[in-house]
């Protein structure tokens, strides 16, 4: 592996906070605020992928974690501390509450033209769409929450009946259009709140401000990257990167890297050897569509194309658990959680060596811990 290869992957592992002490983010809001908007498509997943990010192993002990537990995350989720909702590409991503308006201007234009050249194969008319408006305003007002099935029921007595693939449609507009947010789950069953009852604070930039702080606080969370990354990562032209970058200025440093022009926060490029190999130096159990992997457009620096196939089967959009090893996804993991018990099972791409084996226990123990749980660790033969 190259030496830049391994700059790039302790960059990353620093900026996300996923390298001991390089972020000072104690807690969910914290992450959810550094890391600007994070994936979060499996409602499980993502709760890891904020604890791991937060605070860092207590003093003496590598195995036990002071990060929040999966109860701290889903209360945070549960009082508007941090919201999950579709800011960029129609998928479900979490954000701090005061980010989530501009956002969601600025990153949701393309996805909704898109979805409106859908309407006419399935049926749904301007009208539906607004009437569906009206009904969602009237029955969650007053701070009300309801499931999705119960808001289906409720259009359909206001005389807009929606199969499943009609309500998927207006509702994804309704949470483009911020008309609603996803509100605390029950159980496995999604919940919806009027998005100006449940956020309680926005913040109100023109469209250059906007760009300009997605440039910043991308880059800053995931650089080094290139502008492509963020045109893909945003949904953004690369007329709208371009000035996005022109109007972040100084706060943006340009480095060249592995073949390749990225950028990333000013100041934040100069490691030493000691840095590099500090934040390579612990292996990583990452959540399913974790931000180290999918935050990016080439994702080749962190994994060999041939094994992309086996994190996103088929090239589907769905992004399995990952095991990073060096800065490198080495394999996948699953679990399997009783009310007393987690067995994390890990699927190596290569043999693992025993050392690294122990670390990944360590790893385990931590997940355990943030489920309130004892944890288990079996390696399978490689892939």
């Amino acid at each position: 592996m190259g030496t830049e290869v391994r700059l790039i992957r302790a960059l990353r592992l620093r900026n996300q906070g996923l390298a001991p002490g390089a972020r000072p983010w104690a807690s969910a809001p914290e992450v959810a605020r550094g890391m600007l908007a994070m994936q979060a498509q499996d409602p499980l997943g993502v709760l890891w992928a904020l604890s791991v990010r937060a605070g860092g192993p207590r003093e003496g002990s590598a195995t036990a974690p002071d990060r929040p537990s999966e109860a701290m995350v889903r209360s945070d989720l549960a009082d508007g501390r941090i919201v999950r909702n579709r800011p960029s590409r129609g998928t479900l991503q979490v954000t701090a509450p005061e980010d989530l308006h501009w956002l969601t201007d600025l990153l949701s234009v393309r996805s909704n033209v898109a979805a409106k050249k859908r309407r006419a194969q399935l049926d749904v008319t301007e009208a539906m769409v607004e009437t569906v408006g009206e009904v969602l305003r009237r029955e969650l007002a007053g701070g009300r929450v309801m499931t999705r099935p119960a808001l289906v029921e409720a259009c359909a007595s206001a005389g807009v009946p929606l199969d499943g693939s009609q309500a998927g449609h207006v509702l994804r507009h309704h949470t483009e259009a911020m008309t609603i947010v996803f509100a605390e789950p029950k159980g496995r069953t999604d919940t919806f709140a009027l998005a100006d009852e449940w956020i309680d604070q926005r913040r109100s930039l023109d469209r250059s401000e906007a760009l300009a702080e997605v440039a910043i606080r991308y880059f800053e969370s995931r650089g080094p990257a290139t502008a492509q990354c963020l045109a893909w990562w945003g949904n953004l032209t690369m007329g709208d990167v371009r000035a996005a970058i022109e109007g972040a200025g100084s706060a943006l440093e340009q480095v060249e890297l592995a073949g390749e022009t990225m950028l990333m926060g000013a100041g934040l490029a100069g490691l030493t050897d000691a840095e590099v190999d500090a934040a390579l130096a612990e292996p990583l159990l990452l959540a399913p569509f974790d931000e180290y992997l999918l935050g990016y457009r080439s994702r080749d620096a962190v994994i060999s194309p041939d094994r992309q196939d086996a994190v996103v089967p088929g090239r589907n959009g769905m992004f399995k658990p990952i095991v990073v090893v060096d800065g490198e996804v080495v394999g996948l993991w699953s679990r399997a959680a009783t009310s007393r018990a987690v067995s994390v099972k890990i699927l190596p791409f290569e043999t693992l060596g025993g050392d690294t084996i122990e670390q990944l226990a360590g790893r385990a123990n931590d997940y355990g811990a943030f489920l309130g749980r004892e944890a288990t660790l079996t390696v399978t033969s490689t892939r």
